[in-house]
């Protein structure tokens, strides 16, 4: 794989993984509300947000990224060229 190649893959590779991340993220990151209707005291319904961002419940998400992005860069621009030493 020539140097283009190489760079190309290692942009694109991150933000594919980022996209498969963020929607992990996504659905680790919800959280339920309840909210009581004022007409009606007896009608309690649960409404759920998700945030990818936050981090108290989903940094363990990030930081599998962040170190699966580090293994591929570093594999992908390693020099693979074995150096002959002579002692």
């Amino acid at each position: 794989m020539n140097k283009n190649q190489k760079i190309v893959l290692a942009i694109f590779v991150p933000i594919i993984i980022f996209f498969i991340v963020l929607m992990i993220a996504n659905s680790v990151g919800v959280t339920g509300h309840w909210h009581t209707s004022s007409n009606y005291k007896h009608l309690t319904t649960i409404r759920y947000t998700h945030n990818p961002f936050d981090w108290e419940k989903t940094w363990y998400v990030w930081l599998v990224y962040s170190a699966s992005c580090c293994l591929f860069e570093f594999l992908l621009f390693r020099d693979k060229k074995k150096r002959n030493r002579k002692d």
